[in-house]
């Protein structure tokens, strides 16, 4: 976070982009707040993506942050990517937090093919992931 504001609160309030190369092809990346509070930024941004990866705790779950963001995201017609992150915590819920962010899901009146989201497990802090919810498993 670059804002004073960001820094000192620890939150995203304007939305950041990077990019990364991956086998030939620019992926641009775009963090976007949260909060229901900078909704506008939310808005804008996904008006001009692509698609949408969706990073949940493995062990907070969902929280009123997630349901805004994917709801804006669904209305766009984007089917997110769910990451489960910090899956290395002893404390870590993998399938339990599925389980929520599919209910979310639902909520929010996803189709068909959004309800089909892959999912990626993750331990950030270890720079590691995996299609599989076992910590052992990650690469």
């Amino acid at each position: 976070d670059s804002n004073d504001i960001e820094k000192e609160r620890g939150i995203t309030i304007l939305a950041k982009n990077t990019a990364v190369a991956y086998n030939g092809t620019r992926i641009n990346i775009m963090d976007t707040p949260g909060h229901a509070d900078f909704g506008g930024e939310v808005e804008r941004i996904m008006k001009m993506v692509d698609g949408v990866v969706l990073v949940v705790d493995a062990y907070e779950g969902t929280m009123p942050q997630t349901r805004f963001v994917l709801k804006k995201a669904l209305e766009q017609n984007l089917t997110p990517i769910v990451v489960v992150n910090k899956i290395d915590k002893p404390s870590a819920r993998p399938e339990e937090v599925v389980d929520e962010v599919l209910e979310l899901f639902i909520e929010l009146g996803a189709d068909d093919d959004q309800l089909e989201f892959p999912v990626v497990y993750a331990s950030a802090i270890n720079g590691t992931s995996s299609l599989s919810d076992n910590p052992a498993d990650q690469e």
